[in-house]
């Protein structure tokens, strides 16, 4: 997800400064979706900025208090924040999940301290899934129709991987995790 995107579309719903914006990104745990460092914000606020995609409508003084400078969307910005959430929509991106090469190499692993390492998968996968099944209830009435799909896709998601790991948890009860030997599988390392 791009933090453009992001910027953008906050100030579609009104004019904000930088810190609003990464008040936003913190309440809402966007880090969880993106990844995402504070400094990047304002480095793509200013981005935007040079572009004529964002422009200051006020700067704020208050005594003891650093200036904080509000930003509106432009005319210019509208259009690219149109193209930018249409291009989000229409991605299709490759997901990779860290367990995968180890799963592809686990027969030569000690199969003892990887069960070991899946069983501490298994706990805070579900713990994870306990966890967001709490928020998604606590916050139900208050969040908004699409943080709803997030919720329901985070979990799911959270789901099948838990589901996954019993699995591969099994096969290593069993005897440990071996290659197929039926006929097309090879013993190369394919997948």
């Amino acid at each position: 997800m791009s933090v453009k995107l992001i910027i953008l579309g906050l100030l579609m719903n009104g004019d904000k400064h930088p810190y609003e914006m990464q008040h936003f990104f913190n309440e809402r745990r966007m880090d969880k979706l993106m990844k995402f460092y504070k400094g990047s914000l304002y480095y793509t606020v200013d981005q935007l900025r040079e572009k004529g995609l964002i422009e200051v409508v006020e700067v704020v003084r208050e005594e003891k208090r650093p200036d904080r400078t509000i930003y509106t969307i432009t005319e210019a910005g509208r259009r690219e924040f149109q193209e930018l959430l249409l291009e989000q929509f229409s991605k299709e991106e490759q997901f990779y999940d860290p367990l995968y090469p180890a799963v592809i190499f686990a027969r030569y692993g000690d199969q003892e301290k990887i069960q070991e390492v899946v069983d501490q998968k298994i706990s805070a996968t579900g713990e994870k899934i306990k966890y967001l099944e709490d928020m998604f209830e606590k916050r139900r009435g208050a969040i908004s129709r699409p943080a709803h799909y997030i919720y329901l896709s985070l979990i799911e998601y959270a789901s099948t991987e838990l589901k996954l790991l019993r699995t591969f948890r099994e096969d290593i009860l069993k005897g440990g995790i071996q290659w197929d030997s039926s006929p097309g599988k090879g013993e190369g390392g394919e997948t």
